[in-house]
């Protein structure tokens, strides 16, 4: 391969990437769209636009990629997607003949890009002698999940990037048991995707010629409707009363048609779609960013249902794998929750809608007398603990998993390969909007969670009560609990530079006080030890070995509270749990202990910040 020269001002100012800038110049498989974007970048001397795009590779993590589309190693694009399939082709291969005719299946959203890469990827596969089924159309991560499985499929691909800002797409790796790729697969299809050093290594037919041959297929309909058939299996109570008013928004992604079909099958009829964020689009054009979590992102929806007075909110990001719930309780939102108010609304989090979900199915499942024994739940280690006292009230197992809901899968894949009847997973759930309803799927599932969700709600209407009501009871009998998320931006090379720093930072010196409270120890998932607090410092660590190696520290605060800081896997972004708890008595009820876990989240924010701004 031919070196592209580089004058002496560009090679001062890129430094080691004009490697990776003169093999995307001079490799033939490379778009020539591509080149001369990247031309007119050095034509204009634009040094800072060509670091960013040029300083890494972008990083095939443990699930897969995500990043900016465009030009460039560290962006998201045709080269990038095929040379990343092609990895996977190659493990796939070594699987033998079985394998390759098993195939994959490929799912993309409603991302500008996401049918170019999915036909990119097909492509490769094709050109491997791998079989495809490609949906016709824009699908749901849950769908996809639940496809590979239901077709007999090697793997599978999601073309999506989630709840990112517009610019952005992302590329999901699934095996054959329908779940994020997990040990060992992880870090073999790893292995393979760095032993691709040249992207014209990309095996390819064209979408055209892979049709032909029979290597591209479409996805049965008949999937889809087995897909709705285990999510309708989900209900609980298919003979209560359905009087319970809807707001929906699928923030201009895949989830309006899916949405629709469940819940007429569920035989809920009041569903309002909000219009102007109904119809797909990947310019997202109404929301900065297209992310449940957030409330900016449900203002259309939160103002639709003021006019309409409708009992309940509900929203899911582009690819429907994330719900988040906002209900109506003036009363409430004049009281305890106001800080969650949006008018006569309240956003609930996902730890408090998670919290209500699995109240709802214990105790109707106690109630019909279908709670079995061998019935367990599983949440992430970031994830409330009220989620656990809830069920030991209810005598129900709950596991502890890392983040992520292919750790969560991964347990109930483990039971089965195991052959474990004693343990028949219920549901699972993480803080993050996450919820994945049955085992079905092995990932989150936005429609399934929202079909429940509007059942509990329709439950609650019926017995007269509220959300924030059965907020308050959880409260009163297992203490009033406040979670929050901090989200720190630290983009490009210091960025990552400076995350990295934040983490050592507190892994050499941990704090002995945080938000004027005492740490009492260090959990360690990266080293995988524990670090008690003795005297003015920390003990030997204790070593433990319950869950995969990651880089996760969680301090355990005096009072019961807790402060988890892990960097993002998917986003150049640090992340900070805060998990508070104060406890009920009879001189302070549910609603004045709720209260003031919220005035001591506030003071832990400060903390955080205050740490992040001493670490530069």
């Amino acid at each position: 391969m031919t070196q592209q020269p580089f004058s002496d001002l560009i090679k001062q100012q890129l430094g080691d990437s004009c490697g990776r800038l003169s093999l995307w110049l001079t490799d033939s498989s490379v778009e020539s769209d591509s080149k001369v974007e990247i031309e007119n970048l050095i034509a204009n001397e634009n040094f800072a636009e060509l670091r960013d795009r040029f300083w890494r590779e972008l990083e095939f993590g443990t699930g897969g990629l995500r990043g900016v589309v465009g030009a460039g190693s560290n962006r998201m694009n045709g080269p990038i997607i095929r040379k990343a399939t092609q990895g996977f082709a190659n493990y796939i291969l070594k699987q033998g003949t079985k394998a390759l005719q098993r195939g994959v299946v490929i799912a993309y959203d409603s991302r500008l890009s996401s049918r170019f890469f999915a036909e990119q990827a097909a492509g490769v596969l094709a050109g491997n002698n791998i079989q495809v089924y490609l949906f016709d159309t824009i699908q749901t991560t849950p769908c996809l999940s639940y496809a590979v499985r239901y077709l007999g499929c090697i793997g599978g691909l999601c073309i999506t990037a989630s709840h990112n800002p517009p610019q952005y797409n992302g590329y999901k790796v699934y095996w054959e048991d329908g779940a994020q790729i997990t040990p060992p697969h992880d870090k073999s299809i790893l292995a393979e995707v760095f032993a691709v050093t040249r992207y014209s290594q990309a095996q390819f037919l064209t979408y055209e010629e892979a049709r032909q041959k029979g290597l591209i297929k479409s996805v049965p309909n008949k999937t889809i409707d087995a897909y709705f058939a285990q999510v309708k299996a989900l209900q609980l109570e298919p003979s209560q009363q359905k009087d319970v008013s809807i707001v929906y928004t699928p923030l201009h992604g895949t989830g309006a048609q899916p949405t629709r079909r469940a819940l007429a099958e569920w035989g809920y009829s009041k569903l309002h779609i909000v219009a102007e964020q109904e119809a797909p689009d990947g310019r997202f054009p109404t929301v900065k960013k297209p992310n449940p979590e957030e409330p900016s992102a449900l203002q259309l929806a939160i103002a639709q249902a003021s006019q309409l007075k409708a009992d309940i909110v509900l929203a899911t990001d582009p690819d429907s794998d994330r719900l988040a719930l906002v209900i109506r309780d003036p009363q409430a939102a004049q009281g305890a929750f106001k800080h969650q108010a949006f008018g006569d609304y309240v956003f609930l989090n996902g730890n408090q809608t998670g919290a209500l979900l699995i109240n709802y199915i214990l105790s109707t499942r106690k109630r019909l007398g279908s709670l079995k024994p061998e019935h367990k739940i599983i949440k992430t280690i970031v994830t409330s603990d009220l989620h656990s006292r809830i069920c030991a009230h209810f005598g129900v197992e709950i596991f502890d998993t890392l983040t992520g809901f292919k750790w969560i899968a991964g347990v109930v894949n483990e039971w089965e390969r195991q052959g474990l009847s004693d343990r028949k997973y219920l549901f699972g759930t993480e803080e993050s909007f996450g919820f994945m309803p049955g085992d079905y799927v092995r990932d989150k599932d936005g429609i399934g969670a929202l079909c429940q969700a509007v059942e509990m709600s329709a439950s609650f209407k019926n017995n007269g009560k509220t959300h924030c009501d059965e907020l308050l009871d959880l409260f009163a009998n297992y203490g009033a609990w406040q979670e929050d998320l901090i989200t720190v931006d630290l983009e490009g090379e210091e960025g990552a530079l400076r995350i990295g720093r934040l983490m050592q930072a507190m892994r050499n010196q941990p704090t002995l006080e945080f938000a004027r409270t005492p740490v009492q120890a260090l959990v360690d998932y990266q080293l995988q030890n524990k670090r008690v607090r003795k005297n003015n410092g920390f003990a030997e660590p204790i070593p433990f070995a319950d869950l995969p190696k990651s880089d996760v520290l969680q301090l355990e605060l005096a009072d019961g509270s807790k402060i988890s800081m892990r960097p993002s896997g998917t986003e150049p972004k640090i992340k900070f749990y805060i998990s508070v708890c104060t406890p009920v008595s009879k001189s302070l009820n549910a609603a004045h202990a709720y209260s003031q876990s919220v005035e001591r989240v506030s003071l832990f924010r400060r903390a955080v910040n205050d740490f992040v701004a001493s670490i530069q």
